[in-house]
This record gives structure tokens, C-alpha cells and sequence, in this order.
């Protein structure tokens, strides 16, 4: 992740037609729509970068829910070569058509261009079962698809294990999650999640990019 890019002005954004999920900055009730989708038309930054400005098209009930709401706005994994393969940024959504929203004062929370998500340095309590038993470890980092602990019990590669994660707002959320690396010296392993229901990936997401905005706190 580039941490220099933080806090920036996002001039060189996504491609047009790329697929974004908008997500606003503060909780909501409405839990069947706490992440919503839409596709970027237009990416302008202004003289110097001091305003940038994208559209997003997005089915007018998205536009209705995120009009004057913060928000914030993750890209998938690009093409090899993109401007940006994978980055989360902050902005504020207004209705510029029915079926399209305004993003204004973008700023870049973060970029990842090595993997498919942005991971954010977190240190929480997490529980991991398999076959031998429960070992207690700590996050180094997270992600919402996976994240990278240290423990004194370490795993083997490719153990499945369940997954109890502590989240700092008092929820533990639970996963499936396989162990696609382990470093013994440094006594960390690396975690894929490969299953996890719908609300659970939700409060994830929150979490990490909560996590990303106070590591940003020009944004």
C-alpha cells in the first residue's frame, strides 16, 4: 500500500467504467443497503488538483440514499498496468441526475497495487480454531480479504481455520479463513478469508476503512 498517496488529492483516478462500491462514512439501519455499487463516467481534477470531481452512474435508489452523505468509495483490482489497480477514497455524493451522482473533494485513503484489497495496520485480539484446538493471536494487519497475525501457535500452510476477530467497536465478527503463508522466524502467518456472510464482509469493510480515515486525519 502506498501510505504516501493518503490524505492526497486524488487526480489520477480510476478509469471510466470501472466498478466502485460506495459505502457511507457513518453507521446505518438501513442494513439492506449499507454497500451500494456503481460505475464511474467522468474523473476531472481541476487547476494544480485543488478540486476533483467524478460522476457515478448508480440506480436512482443509491443516488436517493447517498445524496449529501459522506462517503466512502473502494475500485476492485484493475488491469495490470492501471493507474490504480485497488485504492479507497473519501468524498461527498450529491445527486447530479436521477440515475447519477457527483463526487466532490475526493481524497485518497490509501492504493494498493500488489493486491486485490487495501490492508490497513491493526493490532486486534483474534481466535483461531482447526482440528488441534484454539490459539490466540493478534492482527499486524487487515484487510477485507484476509489479514496477517502473530502468534507463538502458528498454523500450517493451507490449514482451514475458523476465524473470531475482536473488532476495536466491541463486535467479533466470524469467518473461514485458509493459511496461505507462515513465516516462522518472525512467528506470523497469513490468513485468506474464504467464507463469510454478507453482514459480517459489511462490518469488515467498515472497520478497515474506518481504520484508514483516522490514519488520514486531513481527510
Amino acid at each position: 500500500m502506498d501510505s504516501a498517496q493518503g490524505g492526497l488529492l486524488m487526480t489520477e483516478g480510476p478509469a471510466v467504467d470501472t466498478t466502485v462500491t460506495l459505502m457511507t462514512t457513518t453507521g446505518t439501519t438501513d442494513t439492506g443497503h449499507r454497500v451500494h455499487t456503481g460505475t464511474v463516467r467522468s474523473w476531472t481534477a481541476g487547476v494544480a488538483g485543488l478540486v476533483v470531481t467524478s460522476h457515478v452512474a448508480a440506480d436512482p435508489g443509491t443516488v436517493e440514499a447517498l445524496d449529501g452523505q459522506r462517503v466512502w468509495v473502494s475500485t476492485e483490482a484493475g488491469e495490470p498496468g492501471a493507474v490504480v489497480p485497488h485504492a479507497v477514497f473519501q468524498a461527498v455524493a450529491q445527486a447530479h441526475r436521477t440515475d447519477e451522482l457527483a463526487l466532490t473533494g475526493v481524497m485518497l485513503l490509501a492504493a494498493e497495487t500488489r493486491r486485490g484489497a487495501v490492508r490497513v495496520p491493526a493490532s486486534l485480539p483474534v481466535h483461531l480454531t482447526t482440528t488441534e484446538g484454539v490459539a490466540d493471536a493478534r492482527t499486524v494487519d487487515l484487510s477485507r480479504s484476509g489479514l496477517r497475525l502473530e502468534t507463538d501457535d502458528l498454523p500450517a500452510e493451507r490449514t482451514e481455520v475458523d476465524i473470531a476477530l475482536e473488532l476495536g467497536t466491541g463486535l467479533e465478527v466470524h469467518a473461514r479463513g485458509e493459511v496461505v503463508r507462515v513465516d516462522d522466524e518472525a512467528r506470523e502467518a497469513v490468513v485468506r478469508f474464504v467464507q463469510m456472510d454478507r453482514s459480517t464482509a459489511e462490518v469488515l469493510e467498515r472497520s478497515v476503512l474506518s481504520q484508514l480515515a483516522k490514519r488520514n486525519p486531513g481527510s
